[in-house]
């Protein structure tokens, strides 16, 4: 387990195949998929942290990351970059799910403003965005803290076919 950063309250490190059961918990359950089309079922949960933190370590260097609690030690959630398909090209992407426990504490907030950080100052992106639905208004208030402005977009949902509308959240290196 390699640690990726850290905060004065959380651990950021790489997500192992252990980690699973744990962010499953986040991942099946309703009120943190809010947002989602639905829950995931455990082998769509594996088939994520495949893509979005195995496959993405190995091809980019960067992807979720296991958000552990620096007191306790818990796994509470996961925050990291991601490729995401924005109107201008697939760009690198902050998301963040913490466990309901966690929520409205500030620490979602601190995670994504270390991974944005990270991504500009170590990993020498230009830019670093957010991209929520209108409906996600708890996402939406950590992206106006973390990233330097907001547009507005559309796209075709994998799920409906339907063109949904989308908030990108931008942070572009400062010159």
């Amino acid at each position: 387990m390699r640690e990726i950063l850290s905060t004065p309250r959380l651990i950021l490190r790489e997500i192992t195949p252990a980690d699973l059961p744990d962010l499953h918990r986040i991942y099946g359950d309703r009120e943190c998929m809010q947002f989602y089309p639905a829950p995931k079922s455990y082998p769509e949960t594996e088939a994520w942290f495949q893509e979005l933190a195995f496959d993405s370590y190995a091809n980019h260097r960067f992807g979720l990351w296991a958000v552990i609690g620096r007191d306790s030690g818990d796994l509470i959630g996961d925050c990291g970059i991601t490729l995401q398909t924005t109107p201008a090209v697939q760009e690198p992407e902050v998301g963040y799910h913490l466990w309901r426990e966690f929520w409205h504490q500030g620490l979602a907030t601190e995670a994504a403003r270390a991974c944005v950080r990270y991504g500009l100052d170590m990993l020498q992106m230009p830019r670093v965005v957010s991209i929520t639905s209108p409906e996600n208004l708890s996402s939406q208030r950590i992206a106006e803290k973390v990233h330097q402005r907001r547009e507005v977009f559309t796209r075709v949902s994998r799920t409906t076919g339907q063109e949904v509308l989308r908030y990108l959240y931008i942070t572009d290196v400062e010159t």
